[in-house]
């Protein structure tokens, strides 16, 4: 017997509540196999599911089971009022970047020159691309990600420049620079959600010396890399704002380092400027980062 929307989405959430997982995933899932809004599902809960599209979630509750996350099923993801392709090569865009996004955006001037370092997704170079008409480069150390970047710049007909980089090693320099770095310790594994440890890429999840080692390398390079007047823009662990604020503090002294909550209150962006003042006295004492 053919069941309806409602029905469906019923079964699915009891059973992947049962098993201890959130049951929205089944409803993400549905509203973009069905091309549906969510208020457009509602409004369809009663009607006879197609049986192509009844086979296809049941296909995909099988895998929310095995706790893959709904982005990667349906291969799609929202972010600041776009969907973006994702893949395991890249992170699923999460909503406290957008808020880091949005700072950026609130700050620079349209025409600027912009940096999205590590850029995975391009969630957030082609945003911005967008929200300031910036003149955007998307770097990543990874080519697969890179790839997945280069697909949704595409989608969304957005102009950016790509540059495959580990960190700072092939870039030039920019009005400003937002960056989502690895920063999970990999002692933390234990506490990890077990979708994101099993299916997202460890390689833009962890760093070593309980998160930091890439803010470490990323502070000794960056002010070579940034314009007059500009600034960084960063997202960080929620418990990481006092040893990021001594690493700055040593690496970056002339810097002005402003922390910022996310709205759940958390500690968990922050901004650099004045670095042209560090870069500056790092060229005055003889030591010129590449």
């Amino acid at each position: 017997m053919t069941k309806t929307y409602d029905e469906a989405l019923r079964g699915a959430s009891s059973l992947l509540t049962q098993a201890g997982i959130d049951p929205d995933g089944a409803r993400y899932v549905l509203e973009l196999r069905g091309n549906f809004t969510p208020s457009g599902l509602r409004l369809h809960g009663r009607d006879a599911m197609p049986e192509t599209l009844a086979a296809q979630f049941d296909q995909d509750l099988a895998r929310l089971l095995r706790h893959e996350p709904a982005q990667y099923i349906v291969g799609l993801a929202p972010f600041y009022g776009d969907l973006f392709a994702v893949t395991p090569a890249v992170l699923i865009p999460r909503f406290e970047t957008e808020e880091l996004v949005a700072w950026a955006a609130s700050e620079q001037q349209e025409a600027a020159t912009g940096l999205d370092l590590g850029t995975g997704s391009g969630a957030i170079g082609l945003t911005l691309a967008k929200q300031l008409k910036a003149t955007m480069t998307l770097s990543d150390v990874s080519t697969a990600a890179l790839e997945v970047a280069q697909h949704n710049a595409q989608r969304l007909d957005r102009s950016v420049r790509f540059v495959q980089s580990d960190l700072f090693a092939s870039l030039g320099r920019y009005d400003f620079i937002v960056a989502n770095l690895p920063y999970i310790s990999p002692a933390e594994v234990g506490v990890m959600d077990q979708s994101t440890l099993a299916y997202e890429p460890h390689l833009a999840l962890f760093a070593e010396d309980s998160g930091l080692a890439l803010f470490a390398r990323f502070a000794q390079d960056v002010a070579a890399h940034l314009n007059p007047g500009g600034a960084v823009y960063l997202e960080f662990g929620y418990h990481q704002k006092k040893a990021l604020a001594a690493l700055f503090g040593q690496a970056l002294p002339e810097a002005q380092v402003t922390f910022r909550q996310d709205l759940a209150g958390w500690d968990r962006m922050v901004r650099l400027t004045g670095l042209d003042e560090t870069s500056d006295k790092e060229r005055d004492n003889g030591n010129t980062s590449v």
